[in-house]
């Protein structure tokens, strides 16, 4: 008797548990179904086991953030490519609190180069069914930069808008600290605050900046009022007066409000920003002939956040200590033209055969149009010579100290200008 009781209970207890798996085989064939992909969704394709599935991006987001979802995403964590997650549900049972720590998030525009923060906190709550909101904490300590978030979300995409209260500068760049060894030195004063919209799961960032009272001290730019830094080119430089044209031409070229900003130019940051979104790589720069000073004097040209990040210190701080007739002076002097040569006087001499103060309007526009890809240009010069009319067009048409009279003319013999025979690449001219 004993025996039959025992196989009937293991029978039922086989019968529930046979039960139980079909119940949750069910239950996860309809989750799956329900979260099944359409045409148009924003979809993320999920292996199990052997079967792949696409799924709903915002359908995982909607279940997530139900208070079920929530309860059961509390004290999990786990890694992702962008650091280690952690979650945790507040008491209300209606709020997420997110962690990544540490976080990296790698930005196209940005380069190659992943922007690294020590720790980014949040806190989420969903309103109806699409809409979100919460906080968010960047670095920590008493020098968290604190702000808040709101999204909306469709089945095609998650809309964010992040507003980062105003904040001192400093805590900024204290965000990248380890990177920024100028940050032991400097003293960085004035306030931002910072706006940014973006959309998954393109990626597309808009960024806005409210910057107030920035200014630099303590880095030791003022030593540049009478020294000049080495340069790393190998021909000759000469000493010599740059002439009235190519100093125009080099800032119709590379920083048309150069006398205008404060040694960066937020207009061309936008329109630079913009830019490299649309192409998925630093393609256009933003750079100053003051961030292109530091540049050559202090930071290097390595092609990242961090380093243009130092640059900027570099550069309010010299607008301060040189002045804008020295740091052109500086920029003139040092300058890479291609062919190992730096410096106006030394690329006059050596691409044309005479000193730099006896230049005309085009052979300075001419000059000033190399200095975004100077070698690339020259071997195409060399081999061809091939000229960039558009740019000696807009150099032209930007240089200031022509008056409409003498701008007219030399407008007109664009269309068959040409440099003067090329001194050899291995012989400078004039020399």
């Amino acid at each position: 008797m004993t025996a039959t009781r025992t196989r009937r209970w293991l029978l039922r207890i086989g019968a529930m548990l046979l039960t139980l798996v079909g119940l949750t085989v069910a239950a996860a064939a309809l989750l799956l179904r329900a979260w099944q992909a359409g045409p148009d969704d924003w979809a993320v394709t999920v292996r199990l086991g052997p079967v792949e599935r696409a799924l709903s991006v915002p359908a995982l987001v909607r279940a997530a953030t139900h208070p079920v979802g929530m309860w059961l995403l509390d004290g999990r964590r786990w890694r992702t490519r962008f650091g280690e997650l952690s979650w945790q549900r507040y008491a209300d049972g209606h709020t997420l609190y997110g962690r990544c720590e540490p976080c990296t998030l790698h930005l196209p525009a940005l380069g190659d180069t992943p922007v690294a923060l020590e720790r980014v906190a949040w806190t989420l709550r969903r309103e109806g069914q699409n809409r979100f909101h919460g906080t968010v904490g960047l670095g920590q300590g008493d020098r968290m930069i604190r702000g808040t978030w709101r999204g909306e979300l469709s089945d095609a995409a998650l809309a964010v808008q992040l507003h980062l209260q105003q904040a001192p500068i400093a805590q900024y760049y204290a965000l990248f600290g380890p990177g920024i060894p100028e940050l032991q030195r400097a003293r960085i004063d004035g306030r931002a605050i910072v706006q940014l919209r973006a959309r998954l799961p393109d990626g597309t960032v808009q960024l806005s900046t409210q910057v107030d009272g920035f200014e630099v001290a303590g880095l030791g730019t003022e030593a540049l009022r009478t020294a000049t830094p080495a340069s790393h080119c190998t021909r000759p430089q000469p000493a010599g007066d740059p002439g009235p044209w190519l100093p125009q031409a080099v800032i119709a070229a590379e920083d048309q409000r150069f006398h205008e900003h404060r040694g960066y130019d937020p207009v061309e940051m936008a329109a630079a920003w913009r830019r490299n979104q649309r192409d998925g790589a630093p393609t256009r720069g933003a750079s100053t002939l003051t961030q292109q000073l530091a540049k050559l004097a202090y930071t290097g040209s390595d092609r990242s956040h961090v380093r243009k990040l130092r640059e900027l210190l570099y550069a309010v701080e010299m607008e301060r200590t040189l002045g804008k007739a020295r740091i052109l002076e500086l920029y003139l002097s040092l300058a890479p033209w291609g062919e190992g040569t730096c410096g106006a006087e030394a690329a006059a001499r050596h691409l044309l055969g005479k000193p730099a103060r006896q230049l005309t309007p085009l052979e300075a526009a001419w000059l000033a149009s190399l200095l975004r890809s100077p070698d690339a240009q020259l071997a195409r010069w060399r081999a061809a010579g091939e000229v960039d009319r558009a740019a000696l067009a807009r150099i032209v048409g930007g240089m200031r100290g022509l008056t409409s009279a003498q701008r007219r003319p030399l407008k007109d013999r664009l269309a068959h200008w040409q440099p003067a025979a090329p001194a050899a690449s291995g012989t400078p001219a004039g020399m």
